[in-house]
């Protein structure tokens, strides 16, 4: 069969020969994943899809039996890498594989395929702008045995928290990952990021969007699942950051929450309460207050009277989708704890 038309390819039979190229040269591979969905724990940053261009195969059975055969086949295959964080394909290729003369097969027409797909996605793992795009893992151990970072705390505001609106505004962004969208702030000039942990699970980068509008690419370099805290380094310069406050909390102090609830067009949006209390849940201490957070808040900044940062936003309960007014978050003093962060 010489085909430049539509075959039956049955992905099923085929996709562990992509996968097993892939790891056997270094490259990150999800395989239990479902393609634009978020059931799952981890979701994979990136996609990488095929389409067979071309085709050519010679396949014959001669002892009558549908599994038995001998051939050989050539395929070209054009290669898509979609980004989920930036919602479009970042990379195309194509390549050409080939079984290089006749093969044997127990398994009929697979069997001949599929040494021609493994010689085409090895020369796919073999080009440069796919190795860039795609990042090897080797990039990421060296990230992941990142220093401890040392903050420069900010000069704390003084003042009503209204005065100090627009500067607070400008350290807050929206953050989107592979799962969605929450909210994160600048904890540093040199573009460090605090978010909560869940709102980046599973993904390596992650995008941030300040107040102005301004796209900031950042990758995830430390993380605490027990905790949900996660730090983002941004590739932007020029960020301010909010003052990280010490003082004890007070119970009935007002307070001040700020976030992307619900929709990205609701960014930056500001609710006002008071501390509830300081609870333990877990061994683990959380503020409680009845300010107004909703999904898409998660990893925003709980503030004080005057805008300086005391937790970041956590969980918030809700009865049949409707808040409750019991909210949760982190104390920005656990950060030291769960972190490898210095604050001077």
């Amino acid at each position: 069969m010489n085909t430049k038309g539509r075959f039956h390819f049955d992905v099923s039979r085929y996709q562990d020969v992509f996968s097993k190229v892939m790891k056997e040269h270094g490259y990150p591979v999800e395989e239990e994943l479902e393609l634009f969905k978020d059931s799952k724990e981890r979701v994979a940053d990136l996609h990488v899809g095929a389409r067979i261009i071309e085709a050519t195969i010679n396949e014959c059975y001669p002892k009558g039996n549908d599994l038995l055969a001998t051939g050989s086949a050539y395929l070209k295959i054009e290669w898509s890498v979609y980004s989920v964080l930036e919602k479009k394909v970042i990379y195309t290729v194509s390549t050409e594989g080939s079984t290089y003369g006749e093969v044997e097969s127990n398994i009929g027409e697979p069997g001949i395929l599929r040494p021609a797909l493994a010689d085409a996605v090895e020369r796919l793992s073999a080009q440069d702008g796919y190795r860039r795009a795609i990042d090897p893992p080797a990039a990421a151990a060296d990230t992941a045995r990142v220093a401890r970072l040392r903050i420069k705390r900010a000069k704390a505001f003084s003042g009503d928290v209204k005065n100090n609106m627009e500067s607070i505004k400008k350290a807050v962004g929206t953050v989107t990952a592979n799962k969605g969208f929450g909210t994160g702030f600048v904890i540093s000039e040199d573009g460090t990021v605090l978010t909560a942990e869940h709102v980046v699970s599973g993904s390596r980068f992650a995008k941030v969007t300040t107040a102005a509008g301004k796209e900031c690419y950042g990758e995830v370099v430390a993380s605490s699942k027990p905790r949900d805290l996660a730090l983002l380094k941004l590739d932007c310069t020029g960020l301010l950051a909010l003052p990280l406050g010490h003082d004890k909390i007070a119970e009935g102090a007002e307070v001040f929450a700020i976030g992307t609830p619900l929709s990205e067009k609701l960014g930056f949006s500001v609710t006002r309460g008071v501390v509830s209390g300081v609870r333990k849940v877990d061994d683990l201490d959380y503020i409680q207050s009845d300010v107004t957070v909703l999904p898409g808040n998660s990893g925003g900044p709980l503030l004080d009277a005057h805008g300086n940062v005391i937790g970041v936003t956590t969980v918030g309960v809700t009865v049949q989708s409707v808040p409750v007014h019991l909210n949760f978050f982190v104390p920005v003093t656990d950060l030291e704890k769960y972190l490898p962060v210095e604050l001077e």
